[in-house]
């Protein structure tokens, strides 16, 4: 039996009739999860509810100013668990085992969303998570705070590539328009999640660029990122050589094979009508049309890349 679905207004009336919130973001944390966590759990505690954030991974230090948002509350035990930008209950990570059966709500934008919560409020056309959560604000009433609108605003600019892939919309564009009436520093904002790069992000990409593979007639470009290689990088940095190989003149797909402990897992971008939603989904994977990812557990680095490619061939032939 699947999830309930609600739209934007069924979803504010739970929030409305629910309290002692734990808000859980996908492992290996992105700016539109963080974004969406931190700005209900802003307007949630704005509107006299308890509410907190959870992530099963480290978050980077990029992030640090949404913490702002949250004005200090003492703990307490979660009575309703939710997930935002959450597509599958195994993108929880270690939160999985305890949260993944127990989840009331779920609130995402994934087309490949797999149903696992009690109730569903997804909208697969939105350019980030965030806008659905814009909306379930504004339809609570609850307090839009300089600080929430930041939170906001990272999140639909991260996950659209600031406004320039195919997933943006008049919608997303109104959206950040209305969040840009707050005072908050948008343009420092952009600079650090699009413009400054660290030293250690510059090192790695120096090893990356001198190791990309190409198949498929030059059609695809696969970067492979070892442990090693983010020893001691920031995790946002390492998210951000996912668009390396989509960048190169001629690639329609581009792939990025980071290590994990027990396997690797790939990020698929695309710059053309490929979907690789469809292409990830072959390997238990999803995301979007234009971006998705799939793992492989238990195999060498050249066995991943085998059966991907594989596929991909079939796909840009």
């Amino acid at each position: 039996m699947g999830s309930v679905k609600f739209g934007i207004k069924e979803a504010a009336e739970f929030l409305r009739d629910h309290d002692k919130f734990l808000i859980i973001s996908h492992a290996n944390p992105d700016g539109d999860t963080l974004g969406c966590a931190f700005s209900l759990c802003g307007a949630l505690r704005n509107m006299g509810k308890k509410a907190k954030t959870i992530c099963a991974d480290e978050i980077s230090k990029r992030y640090d100013f949404m913490k702002a948002a949250l004005v200090p509350q003492e703990d307490f035990e979660p009575e309703t668990i939710l997930t935002v930008d959450v597509a599958d209950r195994k993108l929880l990570g270690s939160l999985n085992e305890k949260y993944g059966d127990n989840v009331d709500l779920a609130i995402d934008h994934h087309v490949s969303h797999v149903d696992f919560a009690e109730n569903l409020c997804c909208e697969p056309h939105a350019a980030a998570a965030a806008q659905t959560i814009y909306k379930i604000i504004k339809e609570l009433g609850a307090p839009m705070t300089n600080e929430i609108a930041a939170c906001l605003y990272v999140a639909i600019s991260t996950d659209s590539g600031c406004f320039k892939y195919s997933c943006v919309s008049p919608e997303t564009h109104l959206i950040a328009a209305e969040l840009l009436h707050y005072d908050f520093d948008f343009s420092g904002l952009n600079y650090i999640f699009f413009d400054m790069k660290t030293k250690a992000r510059i090192a790695l990409e120096e090893q990356l660029y001198s190791g990309i593979e190409y198949y498929c007639g030059g059609k695809c470009a696969v970067i492979s990122v070892t442990s090693e290689q983010m020893s001691g990088v920031d995790i946002e940095d390492g998210n951000g050589v996912s668009t390396i190989p989509r960048q190169i003149e001629g690639v329609a797909v581009g792939v990025v094979m980071k290590q994990r402990s027990n396997g690797w897992k790939a990020s698929l971008r695309s710059n053309s009508s490929v979907d690789v939603q469809k292409i990830c989904s072959v390997f238990g994977g999803g995301g979007h049309e234009r971006a998705a990812g799939c793992s492989f557990v238990g195999i060498s680095l050249e066995d991943a890349k085998k059966k991907l490619i594989a596929e991909i061939e079939k796909v840009l032939s």
